[in-house]
C-alpha cells in the first residue's frame, strides 16, 4: 500500500500544503493554470528557504484581499473551467469551511460570509492543494495525517481576538478524523489547512512503512520548532491478526454442510470445505474458517453448534499481510437503461461483483461475458468513481 503522510509537527496551512507537494505532484505551471482558470487576481513566487537548517520550498502570494459570501465562492468555482473532479473536491472543502462558520456564528451555513477564507488567496490554496493531492491519489497513494500541533495563544481576526485553535478550525477538526495537540507557538493550524486535510485524510497512520521520498513546505513565521510541513511518501503492508478454526466431519449431508457454512461465513472472512477420506475409509470434509483473531471463540462456537463435530482446532496467525481493498461503484448504460455495478478495487487489480454482472445479464439479455467486457471497458474509461 502506497502512503502519503502529511507530518504536521508544526501545524499546516494551505500554502504549506502546496509547497510540500512542489516537485512531486505540483509544478509552477500547475499553479499558473489554477490562477488562469479561476481568474484569480493574485501573483505568487516560489522560493527556497532554510528553517532551522532544513531546506524547504515556500510560496509567497500577493493579492488584494476580497471578502466573499459562501454562495459567491460556489458560483465562482462552478462557473470556472476547472475539471469536474477537481471542482467537486474544491466545493466540498469550501462546504466544510462554511458549515464550521455557520456553526460558530449560529447561522445557516449557506449564508456564511467568508473573510480571509473567501479571498483569492484561500481559493488558490484550496484549488492547488486539491489538485496536488488528487494526483497523489491517482498515483496510488492513500492520504494520512499525523496528529497536528495546532498552536496556542490568541489570534486577531475581523471579528476580534480569538483563542488558538481558532473556533472555525476547531469545529472543522471536530467534524473530521484529524487529531490535534494544543501545543506550540501562535496559530499553527489554519482553517484552510484544517479543511483541506480533513477532506482528504484517512486519519493517523497506525502501521510501519518504508520511506521513499520526503518533501518540506515552509510557513512564513519562524518558531523555535522549524515552521515546516513534512510530506512523507512511503509504502506499507497492511497487516492484521487472524485465526483459522478447523474441524473434520464425516456424517453430514451436503445440504446441512452448506447451511452451516452460510451461518459461519457471517462471522468470518472466508469458509471452505475440503473433501477427503477419514478414519475407517469414510468420506469426510475438513471445514476451515478464517476470521479476526478476536472472533475466534465466537466462530468456534458457531462451528460446534452448526456441524456434527465434537471439537475444533484454533490456529492463531499473526502479521497476516493483506492487500488494501475497497468497494466502489460505476454507472453502466446498456440500451436505454443505466445499471450500477460494484467494483472490488485493490492496490493491484479490480474485479466486478459477479452478482451484479449476473443481474445485468438476466435483465438485459446479454451474456455474462458480454456484460463483463462492457464493465471492464467502462472501468478503463472512467475518470472518477462514486
Amino acid at each position: 500500500m502506497k502512503m502519503a503522510i502529511f507530518d504536521c509537527f508544526s501545524g499546516a496551512s494551505g500554502d504549506m500544503i502546496i509547497a510540500s507537494m512542489l516537485g512531486l505532484t505540483l509544478e509552477e505551471s500547475d499553479l499558473d493554470d489554477i490562477i488562469r482558470v479561476l481568474r484569480l487576481d493574485l501573483d505568487f513566487k516560489i522560493e527556497e528557504v532554510s528553517k532551522r537548517g532544513i531546506k524547504a520550498k515556500r510560496i509567497q502570494v500577493k493579492e488584494m484581499r476580497k471578502k466573499r459570501g459562501y454562495g459567491e465562492v460556489v458560483r465562482l468555482i462552478k462557473e470556472s473551467r476547472l475539471n469536474e473532479e477537481l471542482k467537486k473536491h474544491v466545493l466540498k472543502i469550501f462546504e466544510k469551511l462554511a458549515i464550521a462558520e455557520g456553526k460558530i456564528h449560529g447561522k445557516d451555513y449557506k449564508k456564511a460570509v467568508f473573510h480571509e477564507v473567501g479571498s483569492d488567496d484561500a481559493i488558490f490554496d484550496i484549488a492547488c492543494s486539491a489538485k496536488g493531492i488528487l494526483e497523489l491519489r491517482k498515483n496510488g497513494y492513500r492520504i494520512y495525517t499525523t496528529p497536528i500541533n495546532a498552536g496556542r495563544g490568541f489570534v486577531e481576526s475581523e471579528h476580534g481576538i480569538y483563542p488558538v485553535p481558532a473556533p472555525a478550525t476547531l469545529e472543522i477538526v471536530r467534524m473530521s478524523n484529524l487529531k490535534i495537540a494544543v501545543v506550540g507557538e501562535g496559530e499553527l493550524l489554519t482553517p484552510t489547512g484544517a479543511a483541506i486535510l480533513a477532506h482528504f485524510s484517512e486519519g493517523e497512520p497506525n502501521f510501519s512503512f518504508y520511506v521513499e521520498r520526503i518533501s518540506y513546505g515552509a510557513g512564513y513565521k519562524d518558531w523555535e520548532v522549524p515552521n515546516l510541513l513534512r510530506l512523507i511518501l512511503g509504502e506499507s503492508f497492511e497487516k492484521d491478526e487472524v485465526a483459522v478454526i478447523e474441524t473434520t466431519v464425516d456424517d453430514m449431508t451436503g445440504e446441512d454442510l452448506r447451511h452451516a457454512m452460510d451461518v459461519i461465513m457471517k462471522e468470518s472472512h472466508d469458509v471452505y470445505a475440503i473433501p477427503g477420506i477419514g478414519k475407517k475409509g469414510r468420506p469426510c470434509f475438513e471445514i476451515k474458517a478464517i476470521c479476526d483473531a478476536g472472533k475466534a471463540e465466537r466462530v468456534a462456537d458457531l462451528i460446534l453448534k452448526q456441524t456434527s463435530t465434537l471439537g475444533v482446532r484454533i490456529l492463531p496467525f499473526y502479521h497476516r499481510i493483506k492487500v488494501s481493498r475497497d468497494v466502489r461503484n460505476i454507472r453502466l448504460k446498456i440500451g436505454e437503461r443505466e445499471y450500477s455495478v460494484r467494483i472490488k478495487v485493490s492496490d493491484y487489480r479490480f474485479k466486478p461483483e459477479f452478482e451484479d454482472i449476473r443481474r445485468i445479464s438476466e435483465e438485459s439479455g446479454l451474456s455474462i461475458e458480454e456484460v463483463r467486457r462492457a464493465v471492464e471497458l467502462k472501468i478503463h474509461e472512467a475518470s472518477n468513481w462514486e
